[in-house]
C-alpha cells in the first residue's frame, strides 16, 4: 500500500524494510570482520602478523577498515536514495545482493559445510540478509512504490 503526506509519496512497509535490513548488513560486516581478524582462530591478526611483522599487519588490518566503512557508506547512502524513491538505487541494491547470493553460493560449495560453526555464520550471514533485500525489493508493494515515485518526481 502506497501512502502519501504532504504531497511526498511514502514507502510501504517493503521498502522500509529493505531500508532496515540494509543497516543491519552493515551491522554484520563490521561484526564478521571483527570476528575473523580478532575473535575467531586463526585470527586475522595473528596470521597478517606472522606473515608482515606487527606494523604491517597494523598497516593491512587499517587499510582493510577503512575499505570496509567506505563500501558501508556508499550502501547506505544507496539504501537512503532507495527509500526516498529512486529506482537507479533500488536496482543497484538488486544486483549487488544477487551478487552476493552468487558468490556465497559458489563459496559454498566449493568449501562446503561439513559443521555449522560461528565462522561460516559471520561468513555468510551478511550474503543472505543483502540477498534478501533483493527479494522485497522485487515484491509487488516495492515496484508500486517505485513507479508511483518515479512518476510523481
Amino acid at each position: 500500500m502506497i501512502r502519501a503526506t504532504a504531497g511526498r509519496i511514502q514507502p510501504p512497509n517493503e521498502v522500509e524494510i529493505a531500508f532496515k535490513a540494509a543497516f543491519g548488513t552493515v551491522f554484520l560486516e563490521f561484526g564478521g570482520w571483527v570476528l575473523d581478524v580478532f575473535v575467531i582462530p586463526p585470527t586475522g591478526f595473528r596470521q597478517l602478523e606472522e606473515h608482515s611483522g606487527l606494523s604491517g599487519a597494523i598497516l593491512q588490518l587499517c587499510l582493510s577498515a577503512a575499505v570496509l566503512a567506505v563500501l558501508s557508506a556508499a550502501w547506505l547512502l544507496c539504501a537512503v536514495w532507495m527509500r526516498r524513491g529512486r529506482n537507479g538505487a533500488r536496482w543497484a541494491m538488486i544486483v549487488v545482493g544477487a551478487g552476493y547470493l552468487l558468490f556465497a553460493l559458489n563459496d559454498m560449495s566449493m568449501n562446503g559445510l561439513a559443521t555449522l560453526d560461528w565462522s561460516i555464520l559471520s561468513s555468510y550471514a551478511p550474503d543472505i540478509f543483502t540477498a534478501a533485500i533483493s527479494v522485497v525489493l522485487l515484491l509487488p508493494a516495492s515496484r508500486a512504490y517505485f513507479s508511483a515515485a518515479g512518476k510523481a518526481g
